[in-house]
């Protein structure tokens, strides 16, 4: 849920960004308040390729965040052309860029966070058997 809301919000706040920028002329009208309730909708269904019922490797995890990143690029793209927003090959590039930084940075960031809570878990834990293994 972190990383639909992280990427979702990211991805929304750098296209509009993006678009001011390179596409300065470009005016939206009302039903752009629609385009984040539906983009986070579309975003939640590209998580669904990390689901797994069982334990995943880091090849697997690893090959799974790829195609969910390219799901995410497709995404982008395409709700951008169903709009009429037609990039050049250099902005096609640097929104791809943009959104692939985006996902990067909110996995490192959960990672980072995971690493803490794990540490902080074994650290708790070993004080814990220290505790009880002196009685």
């Amino acid at each position: 849920m972190i990383a639909f809301c992280s990427i979702t919000t990211g991805l929304c706040i750098a296209e509009g960004v993006l678009g001011i920028i390179l596409l300065p002329d470009e005016r939206l009208s009302f039903s752009a308040f629609l385009i984040p309730p539906a983009f986070g909708l579309l975003t939640v269904l590209t998580g669904l390729v990390m689901e797994s019922r069982r334990e995943l490797s880091a090849k697997q995890t690893l090959l799974r965040m790829f195609i969910q990143l390219l799901l995410i690029e497709g995404e982008v793209f395409g709700v951008n052309f169903l709009l009429g927003n037609h990039f050049t090959p250099v902005q096609a590039g640097i929104v791809a860029i943009e959104i692939a930084g985006i996902f990067v940075f909110v996995y490192f960031v959960m990672w980072l966070n995971g690493r803490y809570v794990a540490g902080e878990f074994n650290r708790r834990l070993a004080a814990l058997q220290g505790k009880e293994s002196n009685h």
